[in-house]
């Protein structure tokens, strides 16, 4: 396999990125391959994919021995939109269906009772699986974007929670709402309550509409905000015992964006798609410079 051909030269594998959008955006909200609306195809493929997780791990152990092996999961902090009870259970399941499903079964705590009989879906487990899917893992990848703000909604669809739209908050031009307190929140989460070891956010950012200015430059204040703020978190979260690894931006470059095609540009880099001509952003010598200054530091 790739680790037999690889192993002796690469030393850190992830075995999946993002399975909650592969699981659910795809198998129950349809707006990702392969384009389901099924809550029991969701459920099931859910399972699937960390069972798949658990099994890739053993695989590469087996074929790289001194490999270091992470798992990378895309999470929101969850807010209620009131204090009414309902809307509090409301959160607690978007908490369930968004982060527990996917890092409770990892860390060795099985598939949330609660969200088990929410789904009313059942699992394909067989003797083994559990200890596969909870491997001891090397490091852990935090993907972050937004945090969500929902309500009670019983007649939609699981986790009956509805999204609130809140008024006067900063949002990207995915209409994502901007909270850097969420990534320390989450670095914090796994930190002290699955032990996490050694962490890396692995995806963050934010896409603007960015154009290439009279002065052949690309101003864009929003995103460089975005990341300065971001930046902060983290290092907020290293300072309360996190084991924060490294930070990866997203995304380098301007690219394609799943369903969102070239629309959405996320790049520190701008590309001008038809000339391929490409443009480094005021964030990205903004994010150079913050390198700089942090390596002078820690080598000082």
């Amino acid at each position: 396999g790739v680790a037999e051909r690889l192993g002796d030269r690469v030393t850190r594998w992830a075995t999946l990125n993002e399975p909650l959008c592969s699981g659910w955006i795809g198998h129950l909200e349809g707006r990702m391959a392969p384009g389901l609306t099924d809550l029991t195809a969701a459920v099931r493929a859910s399972y699937h994919l960390l069972l798949g997780h658990g099994l890739a791990t053993q695989a590469l152990r087996a074929a790289a021995p001194g490999a270091r092996i992470g798992l990378v999961t895309n999470h929101s902090t969850v807010a209620p939109a009131s204090d009414r009870p309902e809307d509090l259970a409301a959160a607690a399941r978007m908490d369930g269906h968004t982060n527990r499903w996917w890092l409770d079964p990892v860390y060795g705590r099985g598939f949330p009772t609660d969200m088990r009989e929410l789904y009313g879906v059942e699992l394909p487990e067989k003797p083994g699986d559990a200890e596969l899917i909870a491997a001891p893992l090397d490091w852990h990848g935090l993907n972050y974007y937004f945090p969500v703000t929902v309500a009670d909604d019983p007649e939609g669809p699981v986790p009956h929670a509805r999204e609130v739209r809140l008024p006067d908050v900063p949002r990207s031009g995915m209409d994502w709402q901007i909270d850097a307190g969420g990534l320390e929140a989450l670095l914090l989460r796994l930190t002290e309550d699955y032990g996490v070891r050694e962490l890396y956010v692995t995806e963050n950012g934010s896409a603007f509409p960015d154009a290439v200015g009279p002065d052949g430059a690309v101003h864009d204040p929003e995103r460089t905000g975005y990341l300065e703020q971001h930046l902060a978190a983290c290092a907020r979260a290293v300072r309360k015992g996190v084991p924060l690894a490294g930070y990866y931006a997203w995304s380098l470059l301007d690219n394609f964006e799943w369903a969102y095609g070239y629309d959405k540009r996320f790049g520190l880099v701008h590309v001008d798609y038809a000339t391929q001509q490409r443009t480094v952003k005021t964030s990205g010598r903004r994010y150079a410079e913050i390198i700089r200054a942090h390596r002078e530091a820690t080598a000082g």
